[in-house]
């Protein structure tokens, strides 16, 4: 009934027998979305849970003057729309696809049913919720004590946790923009762009169209030790 192995890209469901997957996805719904497509939008009713089966996508907020905030970039194998789900509660964001995207829409009394049923796989999305909420209290004390330069530093060593290779470099694929960079940051571009030049003069990071390398990780990772004594 299913095309993949659900239990691989959805760890929340590790826990649930072929069957009770089976029965699980004959209760939701599959969708498809096109790159840009809004999936969901802040104040939105919607209380399904979106599970992403392939692609990416972003959740974000824009102000009163069209300044676009960006919260976080979920790929395949992620989920977002647990919080509504959980609490009832209107969207607190809007959620547009990055790329082209299929995604599995849970009803929320199916969701809450596996969480009840399964103390495993309400163990993964406490897990997950309480990764988000460490998240978000590293966010609120980075934008409340670092500068501008210092918070582009911390964003560059997050993106190269995942993509170090085995010499130390990290080597990031398709990275994001500097006005993406600038969304996540809560600054502008042109700051974005300068803390670029001045780490390519110091020889910590190096670009090119579509890869941002970091060649001394430890120098990165010592700059902002630095700056939060």
């Amino acid at each position: 009934m299913y095309g993949y192995n659900y239990k691989e890209c959805h760890p929340f469901l590790d826990t649930l027998s072929r069957e009770d997957i089976e029965r699980f996805l004959s209760r939701s719904e599959s969708r498809r979305y096109k790159k840009g497509q809004h999936i969901v939008s802040v104040m939105d009713d919607d209380t399904n849970l979106y599970l992403i089966d392939s692609g990416a996508v972003r959740a974000t907020l824009f102000s009163a003057d069209g300044k676009e905030v960006s919260f976080v970039d979920i790929d395949t194998g992620g989920n977002f729309g647990e919080f509504s789900a959980i609490d009832g509660r209107p969207r607190s964001a809007n959620v547009i696809a990055l790329s082209d995207v299929k995604i599995t829409v849970v009803p929320p009394k199916v969701f809450l049913e596996t969480l009840e049923k399964y103390p495993a796989a309400c163990m993964d999305m406490l897990r997950q919720l309480s990764a988000i909420i460490r998240g978000l209290c590293d966010r609120v004390f980075e934008y409340s004590t670092l500068d501008v330069p210092n918070r582009v530093h911390l964003e560059l060593l997050r993106l190269g946790r995942e993509n170090m290779d085995l010499d130390g470099i990290a080597r990031i694929s398709n990275p994001p923009t500097q006005i993406e960079m600038a969304s996540r940051l809560s600054c502008t571009r042109e700051a974005v762009s300068r803390e670029y030049k001045n780490l390519e003069n110091l020889g910590i990071i190096s670009r090119s169209r579509k890869k941002l390398i970091i060649d001394d990780y430890q120098r990165l990772q010592e700059m902002v030790a630095f700056a939060s004594t």
